[in-house]
């Protein structure tokens, strides 16, 4: 059986809303969530956010949360300095919480497939092999947050951070840009099918891959 998506999901998936090219019509960055959150969204989606967040609130210190989402956010480094946001603890609270309200609009309970469920704590060596090979193209506390979650969430939400941090830091670097070589690219996306991804999830780095 494979997951309820071949997209990128969970966490990683609520970071893409937040882009520079994105004027989110909401008071807060809550409200802009629940704005994306459509009635038509297949409650698998809304459950593998809240299970990401509340992996991230209580598995690391709250520095640790806002370092990564910081790092996986366009912009990112403004995101908590706008007078409404105070760090990544409180603001995986609220987005649990927007989870929550969505889901107690639907009508009867849902649960997770044992493909969605799937965390790969067998891969956890890979993944923090993958983290440390971008050690110096990411920053150092890039690098350690992301360790971190290997060894303290679960190696399947780094691996998934990590694809969402490169494209953020590629563009950061602009106009250098990071560029990744065909054989690094086959190392994430071996990672990507030894845990059990679409092919949209890796595919999502794609355009780093030096012609």
């Amino acid at each position: 059986m494979g997951r309820s998506t071949e997209f990128t999901f969970g966490v990683p998936w609520v970071m893409s809303f937040f882009h520079r090219d994105w004027a989110p019509d909401a008071s807060t960055e809550a409200d802009a969530v629940a704005g994306q959150f459509v009635e038509e969204l297949e409650p698998e989606a809304v459950l593998l956010v809240r299970r990401d967040a509340r992996l991230l609130h209580d598995a690391l210190p709250a520095d640790r949360v806002t370092v990564l989402w910081e790092g996986c956010v366009e912009g990112g480094e403004r995101f908590f300095h706008r007078g409404r946001l105070t760090d990544g603890a409180a603001w995986t609270r609220q987005l649990t919480g927007v989870c929550d309200t969505w889901l107690a609009r639907r009508p009867a309970p849902v649960t997770l497939s044992g493909a969605d469920r799937y965390d790969g704590p067998e891969l956890a060596g890979r993944v923090r092999a993958a983290v440390e090979e971008f050690d110096g193209v990411l920053e150092g506390e890039m690098v350690r947050a992301l360790t971190e979650c290997v060894d303290r969430c679960t190696p399947d939400l780094a691996f998934r951070l990590l694809l969402r941090a490169l494209p953020v830091r590629s563009d950061a670097l602009s106009p250098q840009y990071l560029r990744l070589s065909t054989e690094r690219y086959a190392r994430l996306a071996e990672l990507g099918t030894a845990f059990r991804y679409g092919e949209y999830v890796v595919g999502d780095v794609g355009h780093l891959v030096d012609a």
